[in-house]
């Protein structure tokens, strides 16, 4: 990876780890000021979740040498190391104090007036997860922690595809049972606030890493990010778009509880969007319809579009996907942010070093792993 791509993966790590810690910090003063909950009621899920992830530095040692003579695509390798970092920081949100307790009351019960077919898909999800919260909370933890780690370590090989599938699959059963299939049959979604769902583009990650997995496949990897984002925004615009849905007359206001009312920036900005609905409805019709025409004639600017729109999104509707209570996820708009630049790089990088596994003198390649 690039010096410049290196500085912005890292300072963009950095960020979201402090807000980590901004958000851990002022949850547990939050709810060890409420003189019935003690430190020692959070200590055993803990206990828990560490010693679950005491395993991740034996798991590194081991696949990461024998992968590092593997060279892959500049591309490729930026949204390996991305996903893989977002999984992790899914992981880290799952375990924030108030989870076992409240996840299901304020994420799941929610969506259950959102009719069919969501609604008895959510009434299962709230039942399975009543059976033990904490358990399932950090076996959810867990799932994800290990994704992510081994995205950062297998570039390909056997268990890098096992690892792929396990995404795959975990992304779908968090799409259905955890987004509520992320807003399509829900009358006033909006591709402002998380539509068609953040899982969905993670699934796409993994699609586009297991066609790259050979060290070719740049094409498809192109035409496949094209396709599916043109997907993306067709359908929100038909949500965008159609009356009913409200857009025209009522953009969303989401009142962000955040640490030390970090978010109120976002909610002034939408509170004044809204005063313009008629108008800013019109602007963001209009931003989907030109990304949708410069990416049907495969102009590198639709890429940049799509990127200032979904930073845009991300910022304001979505108030950074991580800070706000309850969060589990980043939110759609980075994770189409992270594939629009891997789009740009794959585009506009010509990689130096021919794809695939390089022998060092005397040593045998591990590539099985």
């Amino acid at each position: 990876m690039r010096p410049y791509y290196k500085f912005v993966a890292y300072f963009l790590i950095a960020l979201m780890f402090l807000l980590l810690a901004i958000i851990f910090y002022f949850e547990f003063h939050f709810y060890l000021g409420i003189p019935v909950i003690k430190a020692s009621d959070f200590l055993p899920f803990y206990e828990e979740f560490i010693l679950s992830a005491l395993p991740v530095p034996v798991v590194v040692l081991l696949f990461h040498k024998s992968q590092s003579s593997f060279r892959e695509p500049q591309f490729r390798k930026f949204l390996r190391i991305a996903l893989g970092t977002m999984w992790i920081l899914d992981a880290i949100l799952q375990v924030q104090p108030e989870m076992n307790n409240l996840f299901a009351q304020y994420n799941l019960i929610p969506m259950l007036s959102m009719g069919y077919p969501v609604t008895p898909v959510i009434e299962l999800s709230v039942r399975v997860w009543n059976i033990n919260p904490p358990l399932i909370d950090l076996g959810a933890a867990v799932v994800q922690l290990y994704i992510g780690v081994l995205y950062l370590v297998l570039k390909r090989g056997r268990l890098f595809y096992f690892v792929q599938a396990m995404a795959m699959a975990w992304s779908v059963i968090i799409w259905i049972f955890g987004e509520g299939f992320g807003g399509l049959f829900t009358l006033g979604s909006t591709i402002l606030t998380g539509l068609p769902g953040s899982v969905l583009l993670y699934l796409l990650g993994a699609v586009i890493l297991v066609m790259t997995a050979n060290g070719n496949g740049r094409n498809k990897a192109e035409r496949t990010i094209r396709y599916s984002t043109m997907l993306v925004m067709l359908v929100g615009l038909g949500f965008q778009f159609y009356p009913p849905n409200g857009f025209w007359t009522s953009l969303p206001v989401i009142q962000f509880p955040s640490p030390f009312g970090f978010l109120g920036f976002a909610v002034t900005t939408e509170s004044r969007i809204a005063d313009l609905s008629y108008l800013f409805n019109t602007l963001f019709v209009l931003i989907i319809l030109v990304a949708l025409f410069l990416w049907l004639f495969r102009s590198i600017f639709a890429s940049i579009v799509t990127f200032v729109f979904a930073v845009f999104t991300w910022i304001v509707y979505q108030g950074l996907g991580i800070v706000a209570q309850f969060s589990t996820d980043s939110n759609t708009g980075l994770i189409l942010a992270i594939l629009m630049i891997a789009y740009i790089i794959n585009r506009t990088h010509d990689d130096d070093t021919e794809p695939g596994p390089v022998r060092e003198p005397g040593r045998n390649s591990l590539a099985s792993h």
